[in-house]
């Protein structure tokens, strides 16, 4: 049985241990303000793990995903990888999307047109020459042992970006994943599915223009159920809310440790002064 508490214990410890108060205290020492040092600085670690959060979702997913015994795990922990992509392949990616459809044509000629372009992938990454090595990362990588099939998942929080890095990440998914359908030697398209992750349901851009619905695109139990993870969603959304009420305790403790760390550095830097 996976214990999702210790889970999600684990990825706040990872997540509170990657911000470096040491800096942001170098940052405000000499800083004039009339906010006082300590709660500059204060504000500057929550607003660090706030920022972090998404970072946080994304540890979390992958471990629950490590928990699985139906997926063999290649990658699981977000990973620069180099990839080669053939110029022809990279080519038709930026078409796709730098040229999207049209929100009134999205259920008519997506399917279409998204297939071809794996067909194109699949041509070029497979049977192509001339490849250009890039540095792209990889979220999550692995195998279902049963359908014997690979998935690269991508993994965000929220459908909230802009429309720029919105495109940018549906562009980063598809080139990532023309890279790993030749680091991985996949033959047919239908053994390698990409599939772009979003922890909560909000949608932002509906109908996506680049990526279809309940296919590529999966929106919280989705992901679960599709996969039978062995936590639920619920259960995870559950376990968060207790613990917004339980962690109080723990981050007056953060609050303290980070002032008395501020008045150190302080008193150090006026004895240097002297």
């Amino acid at each position: 049985m996976v214990d999702i508490e210790s889970l999600i214990e684990e990825s706040i410890a990872s997540l509170v241990e990657s911000v470096n108060v040491d800096n942001l205290i170098d940052k405000h020492l000499d800083k004039v303000h009339f906010i006082p040092i300590k709660y500059r600085v204060l504000c500057g670690f929550l607003q660090s793990l706030n920022i972090r959060f998404g970072d946080f979702i994304e540890t979390l997913l992958s471990k629950i995903i490590e928990s699985s015994s139906d997926l063999e795990v290649l990658i699981s922990k977000r990973r620069d990888m180099r990839l080669e992509l053939n110029p022809k392949c990279e080519e038709a990616i930026n078409k796709h999307i730098d040229y999207p459809l049209h929100k009134n044509e999205v259920s008519e000629k997506l399917p279409t047109k998204l297939e071809k372009l794996y067909d194109d992938i699949f041509k070029y990454q497979i049977e192509g020459r001339d490849f250009v090595c890039k540095t792209l990362d990889v979220d999550t990588l692995f195998k279902h042992k049963i359908e014997r099939k690979f998935y690269y998942v991508e993994i965000k929080y929220n459908d909230d970006h802009d429309t720029g890095k919105f495109m940018d990440i549906n562009r980063k998914l598809l080139k990532t994943y023309a890279g790993l359908v030749r680091y991985l030697a996949v033959k047919s398209k239908e053994n390698f599915k990409p599939i772009l992750y979003y922890f909560n349901y909000h949608k932002r851009y509906y109908p996506s223009p680049y990526l279809r619905e309940g296919i590529e695109i999966l929106r919280g139990e989705e992901l679960f159920q599709k996969f039978s993870l062995p936590i639920s969603y619920g259960e995870v959304e559950a376990k968060l809310s207790e613990l917004e009420d339980r962690l109080e305790n723990r981050f007056d403790d953060f609050r303290e440790q980070i002032f008395r760390r501020v008045k150190e550095r302080v008193r150090g830097r006026q004895a240097t002064l002297l």
